[in-house]
């Protein structure tokens, strides 16, 4: 009965918020405005963000700024929630904060990999919360990536990485990256045991399709930019999917050409994100694939973990849908040209 009542609250909250998301309106909008600044005074004035862009005066906020403004937003509310939960269930929040601790993580290696000022790097972080696991100070102070890797000597990262250390390439910052990835994924697969089995499904299913995900724009990426072994390409995917079992990662990995790669596709539920060799399609048909699936969840409303996960998954997506529009008005990008850079579609 505990878990059902504090469930319900909060997916009551969790309704309160998607009511404040952007509409297709709302979105339209952003999109026909003809600068930044326009672009974030409708932000300000005419959305839901109006609540924490108030303080901001909007002369000097620049693009960096609003997208760190943006996340770190998203941090503060996903932070409000731990406090619904306790024992296994704050674990797993805990655990799942993981996915943007390993985006900061990330900034800075690879920040120290191009040789990024430090402030230019302390510009880009977005996970600074009483949740870290890492020293953020600590790491910053280090040159150079393979000094990073063992400042992390004591974290739950530096068993996955010490082994990548030397390694100071694209290529090599590429497989980071990846093995970071792999260890939240890991992180989170230890946690299920301690949960009911309802739950367990819930975040089986939602984080097993972000696996697949991943995998797929791993192997695409690997065979299309990196030209990367198909041994290589399958021995840094991840286990445990949704819908993708091993063995078909295994033959999407070993295919001979893009051709068999979309040929296998077809056959998946994510065929429509790969109808075309397309990098941007792909990117925008993956978060309109990630909405549909995560709005369908929340109607469904059942007394889970499942309906915060999936807000929180949508609401990631718009501020993605966000940078991306603020992004466009660097180019004088019109509404039909950018729409196809967010998970819009008219």
């Amino acid at each position: 009965m505990g878990d059902i009542v504090k469930f319900s609250a909060v997916n009551s909250k969790v309704k309160a918020l998607i009511g404040k998301m952007l509409s297709q309106d709302q979105y339209i909008k952003l999109l026909n405005c003809k600068d930044f600044i326009s672009t974030v005074k409708v932000l300000k004035e005419e959305t839901s963000y109006s609540e924490f862009l108030e303080s901001y005066n909007l002369e000097k906020i620049h693009r960096g700024n609003l997208e760190n403004i943006l996340h770190m937003h998203y941090i503060s509310t996903y932070s409000k929630f731990i406090k619904y939960f306790n024992g296994e269930y704050r674990n797993l929040m805990k655990v799942l904060f993981l996915r943007w601790e390993i985006e900061d993580l990330k900034v800075i290696i690879r920040g120290k990999y191009l040789g990024r000022s430090l402030d230019e790097i302390e510009n880009r972080l977005i996970a600074r919360c009483s949740l870290n696991t890492i020293n953020y100070d600590y790491l910053l102070a280090f040159k150079n990536v393979e000094d990073v890797i063992y400042g992390l000597k004591k974290s739950i990262y530096y068993k996955n990485l010490k082994n990548l250390a030397k390694d100071a390439s694209e290529k090599g910052l590429f497989r980071i990256e990846t093995e970071l990835d792999f260890l939240y994924f890991t992180s989170i697969k230890k946690e299920l045991k301690h949960l009911s089995t309802e739950n367990k499904e819930a975040v089986q299913s939602i984080i097993g399709m972000e696996v697949d995900l991943l995998n797929l724009g791993w192997i695409y990426r690997g065979k299309t930019f990196y030209k990367i072994r198909p041994e290589e390409l399958f021995n840094y995917t991840i286990y445990n999917g949704y819908k993708l079992p091993k063995e078909k990662i295994r033959k999407l990995c070993y295919v001979n050409d893009m051709v068999d790669f979309h040929n296998l596709i077809e056959k998946t539920p994510y065929a429509y994100i790969y109808e075309k060799d397309d990098s941007v399609i792909i990117e925008k048909h993956e978060r309109e694939y990630q909405k549909k699936y995560f709005k369908k969840i929340i109607r469904e409303n059942e007394t889970n973990i499942s309906v915060l996960m999936s807000y929180f998954m949508i609401y990631r997506i718009e501020i993605k849908d966000i940078i991306s529009i603020i992004e466009q008005k660097r180019y004088s990008i019109d509404l039909k040209e950018g729409i196809k850079y967010i998970s819009l579609t008219l």
